[in-house]
C-alpha cells in the first residue's frame, strides 16, 4: 500500500488525508523529519505560503523537504504549496525553487473573489475550489496537466505536480490519484 504523506504544518492538510485515505492510500500527517521517512509521496497543501515557509524554517523541514523532492519522489503541490515550489513568485526567487515556473500569488483576487470552477484533464472534467489561488504565468517546459478554459492552472514536471486550486475541498480525485499511481511506479 502506498503511504502518502500531508505536510501538516498550517492549511489544509486534514482533507487531503480523507482523500488520499478514500482512494485506498495510507495517509500520515508531516510534522517532523522524521515523518519523511515513513512515506513514498508527498502532499504540500494549500494555506497561507508565508507561514508555512517560517514553520518549514522554524521546524528544520525546508532541507528535508527539499531533499524529498530532489530525491526523485513523487510530490503534489497545491495552491500555497505551488507557490512555495515556484522557482519565481511576483518576480523573486521562489522558498525551494524546485519547479521551473513562474506564478503571481492571489492573482485571482481576494477571498472574497473565491469560486469553484470545472478543470478540464485529458481524462475528464472536476469541480475544483480556487481560493485566492495564485496564478501561473509560464509554465515553461512542464508538461499542463489542467485547464480552465485556455488559462494552465495543473501542470506536471518529473516528479512534481502542482495545482493553483484546493481539488482536496470539492472531493477532485485527479490529481490524487495520478499521485497514487506516480508512488505506486516509483
Amino acid at each position: 500500500m502506498v503511504t502518502v504523506g500531508v505536510l501538516a504544518l498550517q492549511g489544509g492538510a486534514r482533507e487531503h488525508l480523507a482523500l488520499i485515505e478514500s482512494l485506498g492510500g495510507k495517509a500520515i500527517a508531516v510534522k517532523k523529519q522524521s515523518d519523511l521517512g515513513d512515506i513514498d509521496a508527498l502532499i504540500i497543501p494549500g494555506g497561507e505560503s508565508t507561514t508555512i515557509s517560517k514553520l518549514l524554517t522554524v521546524f528544520e523541514l525546508k532541507k528535508p523537504v527539499g531533499d524529498f523532492i530532489d530525491a526523485g519522489n513523487p510530490v503534489l503541490a497545491t495552491c500555497a504549496g505551488l507557490i512555495l515550489l515556484a522557482t519565481e513568485v511576483d518576480g523573486e526567487p521562489g522558498y525551494f525553487q524546485k519547479l521551473p515556473i513562474k506564478v503571481k500569488r492571489n492573482a485571482y483576487g481576494a477571498q472574497l473573489a473565491s469560486a469553484e470552477a470545472i478543470v478540464d484533464y485529458q481524462q475528464g472534467s472536476e469541480n475544483a475550489a480556487f481560493i485566492r489561488a495564485p496564478k501561473i504565468l509560464d509554465s515553461g517546459d512542464s508538461e499542463v496537466v489542467g485547464k480552465v478554459s485556455d488559462e494552465v492552472v495543473a501542470i506536471r514536471n518529473g516528479n512534481i505536480m502542482a495545482a493553483s486550486y484546493h481539488p482536496e475541498l470539492t472531493n477532485s480525485t485527479m490529481l490524487h490519484r495520478k499521485l497514487l499511481e506516480m508512488a505506486a511506479s516509483n
